[in-house]
């Protein structure tokens, strides 16, 4: 039965009423007019059996009412408690979900640092970086520092390379000058050295996608090509250069020209067969081989 404070205010309200109605018979029949004495007594084999009657009705309302109350006294506690655990259950319910979200967050963190930042930024962070100035350059700075800080873990590095990179994209920019080789350089560095196979596919992937012109990005790449026995990463690595060589095109002819000659190179000279076997994939095609010789050359 459903039970709350108005069920027991009616209750107490009744209980009250029967009480008071029973107090005013006693009254009055205590009450009646002295100066009557003769007309009661010849009256009173008749009122007394009528009035002992409600009395006595009265007194059994009374009484349970009185014990209605005293039961919903004692249930009102259990209602209390009740609303209590429940209460109770939604927060232990609501704390169960938090947790799992953050182990879910911390499970991203851990096997996928590229994405895992996402979930991390403010709801407006993207609306912040396109209106304010001043926020965008504070933040990009900001994620320079972090990804040229050797005392912070190598993810973390990798996480702030990926944010900038996003904030790039947000404002829509080819370049900016806190991402410069340098930040490339010390992604390239962690990548090469690290002991993490999967940190480090996903460090060359970030930094395939670099806008940053530069030989020695060719280099690097070059080296990766050359040097990891990854089929994977070695592919990452020829993507990267074909990047470099297309990007190139619409920013610099000379280095698109240096690009050119640097890929006919090594495509002729390849390190080993898995290199010759790669490159003749991408570059074997006699279309692609014209064009390189086309750019090699200063065509256009």
């Amino acid at each position: 039965m459903f039970i709350n404070k108005s069920s027991v205010t009616i209750m107490l309200a009744a209980g009250a009423m029967a009480i008071s109605t029973y107090n005013l018979v006693i009254i009055t029949k205590l009450t009646a007019n002295d100066t009557n004495v003769v007309q009661k007594s010849q009256s009173m084999s008749t009122n007394t059996s009528t009035d002992d009657k409600l009395i006595y009705q009265l007194q059994q309302n009374v009484t349970q009412l009185q014990q209605q109350v005293m039961v919903l006294k004692k249930q009102l506690p259990t209602v209390s408690d009740d609303t209590s655990n429940q209460a109770t259950i939604k927060q232990l319910v609501l704390a169960v979900i938090a947790e799992k979200e953050q182990q879910v967050q911390a499970k991203m963190r851990a096997s996928n640092p590229y994405h895992a930042f996402y979930s991390e930024l403010p709801d407006d962070y993207e609306l912040r970086i396109k209106s304010d100035p001043q926020y965008a350059q504070k933040m990009a700075t900001q994620l320079r520092e972090q990804i040229l800080n050797p005392n912070i873990s190598d993810t973390e590095r990798l996480v702030a390379l990926n944010q900038l990179q996003l904030n790039m994209n947000i404002l829509n920019k080819q370049s900016m000058p806190e991402y410069d080789f340098a930040v490339i350089d010390s992604l390239f560095n962690l990548a090469i050295n690290s002991t993490d196979g999967n940190f480090k596919i996903q460090a060359i992937e970030a930094v395939t996608q670099t806008p940053v012109l530069d030989y020695r990005v060719v280099e690097k790449f070059t080296q990766l090509l050359a040097t990891d026995n990854n089929d994977y990463v070695r592919r990452l690595a020829v993507q990267g250069l074909v990047m470099q060589y297309y990007q190139a095109q619409n920013e610099q002819t000379g280095y698109s020209q240096q690009v050119a000659q640097h890929l006919l190179s090594l495509y002729k000279n390849p390190t080993d067969n898995d290199v010759k076997t790669l490159l003749d994939e991408i570059f074997g095609n006699q279309k692609m081989l014209d064009e390189l010789q086309n750019h090699a050359t200063g065509g256009s």
